[in-house]
Parts: C-alpha cells; sequence; structure tokens
C-alpha cells in the first residue's frame, strides 16, 4: 500500500517568462493575412451597434461569433511582446516581454499583511511573504505563493496563487505532477480596488457600511477607455516526453515532493480572461486551452510520424474513473494491490474504490461540453494564421465565450419555493447569459459533473428533486462573489450575490490589516 499526500505547506514558484517560436529556424510558412485584426490594443467591446443589430435581427450565432473574435483579439493583446519602456513592438513574433508581465499578481495587491499595495509602476514588493532579495529584485521572475489552499471559505483563505482548483483539489497532468495556478489584474482593477480600499477586509467592510457593493469599471466604446481586466493561467511542468517547442513556456521554481526549491521548465495549458465591458456588467468570460489538453495530436517530422500523449487524459485507459478530485479539502489518496484490480482510495471516503492503472496519481480528465462548431471554425482560422508567422500560438484553442444579451436583467429566482427552471440555473448571474456552461478543463475540471441535482447551479444552493444536466457557469459561479461588510460573532462576513461584482479575489484573497488589532471571536 502506497500513501500519498496533499502537499499543503507553503511553496514557492518564480517563473522568468520569455517567449518561444514554435518551430525549428528555416522551416518554410506560407503567409496569410490575419484572419481579424490582431493588435497591442486589447478591444473594448465588441461594437454596441452591430450587437444591437444582430440581437434585433436574432441572430445570436452571429453574434457569438463577434465575441469569439473578440476572445481572440483580447488574448493576442495580452500576449503582444513590449520593449524595456513597455512600448509594443511591431510585430507579435517579435522579441520582448509579454503585455501581462506587466500586470499586477493578486498577491501583490491582495498583500498577506493586509497593507496597502506598492504603487502600480513599482517593483514587486514582498507584501508580507518570505520573499528573497532575488525575488524582488528581478522583475523578469514571477513568484507564486501558495499554501494550504484550503477550499472553503471558514477557513484561512489560499494566500497567493494555487496549486489547488477554486474550490476544488489539485490537478495532477500525466507525468504525475501537480498544475500550477496564478492571477493578474490590469491597472484599471488595479487603481479601483487602491482607490476604494479594497484591497483588505478592513477596507471592504468599511466601503461596504452603507450598502455599497463593488462596481469595478466597464470601460468606454466611443472613447476607447478600457475597463477592468483579470487574466488566470494554468501551467505544468515540463518533461522530457513533453513537446516543449508546442508551449508558451516559463522557468520556474517549485518546491518538490521533498521539499526542496527545485528549477522546473513550465509550459501554458490554460488561460482565461474575464473583462467587464460598457455592454457587460456581468464581464465578458474568455477561456483557451492547449490542444494537447485532451486530444490525441499527431506530428510528423524529418519523414516520422508520432502520437501525442494527451497532457491531462490518458487515452489507453478507457475505464479509468473521470475528473475525480482526490484532494479537495485535504484529503489524501491511497494506492491499493487487490485480487480484482488495483484502485486508490480517498480518506473520508469509506465506499469508492477507484480504479488505477498505474500507482501514481494521474487526473483522467473529460470534458462534458463539447467546443461548439463555430468556435472550432474561427480556431482553425487563427491557428493557420499563427502557423504562417511562427508564432507558438498555433497550439492554443479558444473554447467559448461567455457574455450576456441583456446586462439588466436581474438574477433569476433562487428559493426554494420561488426557484423556476431553465432560468433559476441558466440566468443564475442575471443579464440573461448566451450560453449557460462555460468551464477551462485546466481550472474546473471536477465541476464536469453531467447529471447533477439542479441545486448544485442555483445561488445558494436551494433545494430541488429535479435532475439536470451541468457543468458549472463562468458568470453564474462569479456571480456569487461577495465583498466583506460586517464582522458578526467574531467573525468576517460577507454581503450577497452581485455583491463582489463577480470577481472572487475580494473575499478569496483578501487579508486583515495586521497594524490593526482583530476583533475578539467570542468564546463559547
Amino acid at each position: 500500500m502506497k500513501q500519498q499526500k496533499l502537499v499543503a505547506k507553503i511553496a514557492l514558484l518564480g517563473m522568468v517568462s520569455f517567449f518561444f517560436s514554435c518551430d525549428k529556424k528555416g522551416d518554410h510558412y506560407e503567409k496569410i493575412e490575419q484572419p481579424f485584426e490582431l493588435s497591442a490594443s486589447i478591444p473594448v467591446d465588441v461594437n454596441p451597434e452591430l450587437q444591437d443589430k444582430l440581437k434585433k435581427e436574432g441572430n445570436i450565432y452571429q453574434l457569438n461569433e463577434a465575441f469569439n473574435e473578440f476572445s481572440w483579439k483580447a488574448m493576442v493583446a495580452i500576449f503582444w511582446p513590449r520593449d524595456k519602456e513597455g512600448k509594443p513592438m511591431p510585430n507579435f513574433t517579435d522579441d520582448g516581454e509579454s503585455t501581462w508581465l506587466g500586470w499586477k499578481e493578486a498577491a501583490q495587491v491582495y498583500r498577506k499583511d493586509g497593507g496597502v499595495p506598492a504603487p502600480w509602476e513599482s517593483p514587486r514588493v514582498k507584501a508580507g511573504y518570505n520573499l528573497s532579495p532575488t525575488m524582488l529584485e528581478e522583475n523578469t521572475v514571477r513568484v507564486f505563493l501558495s499554501s494550504e489552499t484550503p477550499t472553503k471559505r471558514i477557513h484561512s483563505k489560499n494566500v497567493a496563487d494555487e496549486t489547488d482548483q477554486a474550490f476544488a483539489g489539485q490537478l495532477f497532468d500525466q507525468n504525475g505532477n501537480v498544475v500550477y495556478y496564478e492571477v493578474l489584474m490590469n491597472k484599471e482593477e488595479f487603481d479601483y480596488l487602491v482607490t476604494n480600499k479594497l484591497y483588505n477586509i478592513n477596507g471592504q467592510i468599511d466601503f461596504s457600511k452603507n450598502g455599497a457593493i463593488a462596481n469595478f469599471p466597464a470601460g468606454d466604446y466611443a472613447t476607447t477607455k478600457l475597463g477592468a481586466v483579470e487574466i488566470k493561467f494554468a501551467w505544468k511542468i515540463l518533461t522530457d516526453s513533453d513537446h516543449k517547442e508546442r508551449y508558451y513556456r516559463n522557468f520556474g521554481y517549485v518546491i518538490d515532493e521533498n521539499g526542496i526549491l527545485a528549477k522546473k521548465e513550465l509550459g501554458m495549458i490554460g488561460f482565461h480572461i474575464s473583462q467587464k465591458t460598457p455592454t457587460g456588467k456581468q464581464w465578458v468570460w474568455s477561456t483557451f486551452e492547449h490542444i494537447d489538453n485532451l486530444d490525441q495530436n499527431v506530428v510528423e517530422k524529418e519523414g516520422k510520424r508520432s502520437v501525442i500523449h494527451p497532457s491531462l487524459t490518458n487515452p489507453e485507459c478507457e475505464i479509468c474513473p473521470v475528473n475525480v478530485d482526490v484532494t479537495s479539502g485535504g484529503t489524501t489518496y491511497t494506492h491499493h494491490t487487490g485480487n480484482h484490480g488495483d484502485y486508490w482510495t480517498i480518506s473520508g471516503d469509506t465506499t469508492d474504490r477507484y480504479f488505477a492503472n498505474s500507482d501514481i496519481m494521474k487526473t483522467q480528465a473529460k470534458r462534458m461540453v463539447d467546443i461548439p462548431m463555430r468556435v472550432q471554425q474561427i480556431n482553425q482560422r487563427v491557428q493557420k494564421y499563427f502557423k504562417s508567422i511562427n508564432s507558438v500560438f498555433q497550439y492554443y484553442q479558444l473554447i467559448d465565450t461567455q457574455y450576456p444579451l441583456n446586462q439588466n436583467v436581474p438574477p433569476s429566482s433562487h428559493t426554494e419555493d420561488g426557484y423556476r427552471l431553465p432560468a433559476s440555473v441558466t440566468n443564475k448571474p442575471g443579464g440573461e447569459p448566451n450560453i449557460a456552461l462555460l468551464t477551462n478543463i485546466t481550472m474546473e475540471t471536477f465541476f464536469q459533473g453531467g447529471n447533477q441535482s439542479a441545486s448544485n447551479l442555483m445561488e445558494a444552493n436551494p433545494a430541488s428533486d429535479i435532475t439536470i444536466f451541468g457543468t458549472e457557469s463562468c458568470m453564474g459561479c462569479h456571480s456569487s462573489a461577495g465583498i466583506y461588510n460586517k464582522i458578526e460573532n467574531g467573525k468576517f462576513k460577507t454581503g450577497d450575490q452581485l455583491s463582489g461584482d463577480f470577481s472572487w479575489l475580494l473575499s478569496q484573497r483578501a487579508h486583515w490589516d495586521e497594524k490593526i488589532p482583530r476583533p475578539l471571536i467570542p468564546s463559547k
């Protein structure tokens, strides 16, 4: 029997980011035109006049296509290379630091000590963490911290960027390595947080005393003023068995299984953009993945044909249980050899035994909602263009884009007496989302539930005896995010749905200002 425990202590991940081309120099590429205009500027919104026109015509299919283009434009702009002065380079494949490297890490804003964030232009500061001088001085080095990352708000929160997925446990790739995550924000979001002192629990409670709720800037289409943007990455450790040339890569330092800081090469396998827009008070949600996450792709080099093993699933194990979360809430997992086959058990689960085809934990990920054909078609156009300019992004794909069709429609009822399907699920966040479900397999692996109680996808989870099909909704999940608004019986409490303006960072990352004595928790 082999006992394996969740790595739960503080880990440091420092990453030096740089851009790689995807193929050998000298390869011939046929130049083609851009599928649509791509630039260093993040689009503010899809043209509101076009949106109104297509809505009046009832042509939501074409409107979805327009938002899919919007997503690709945003992604390209966020990765656009910049020079040492921060100015965009002429071409997407030029050498330079990706635009997002100039954005603020969540842990630099929501400091562990609850202090005021350093100014936007300033270099990285300790922010209450035990960062070495090198980590502070080298601007090209990415520093991530993860701790126990408990998944329930009643416990201490994630101190910074995670090895755990949101409200779930760890994702293990097919090499048995944990996937890492990080969250950053643009200056517009940063400025709003600092101006309103929402970076700590104290400031949020003071801000919301008179019933105020968070309301991040939405931008202005006419003046091209950008609204708030948050981005989230998923990174896997690259090994010699991986096709490294197919990844947007970084070097990084991770705490290995022996507690030693080890240098690893990392590849981006997932990328998420949430952007508040003039027509999207529920924000616009764009999510991307690497094409080798789940698909068995074929490459041919020098006349030799080889099949790439997917990063997050084993196609040769058709009976392996899928999307099993083995570390949620700090659980451990144990490998067993039995008379009828090998299997895993999870601590606290006294009934289930999960078939094991290996004694190394590897998540068998399965997407429950297919990528729509309209998205596949735009992906093919963009990937073809990226291949023609020798860009590594030919190996990435948009999963879909979720946005509100009518941002002024309020959320549907979620009381046990008043809920009504399908609206209480599909319109949980308000705004009449264009699609009900959207997830990223690298970030929401364990929400791929399929048939389940309708309760799971409604706000506040009212009791329901009706079964529906579901995974998760970006807009729906984030609509539940709250802002701290009071102290009750010595405990910090957050506001109702929508009070956090679709940003979980407010409640999941904020800390109490250490300069102010904490409220006493009354004895029982």
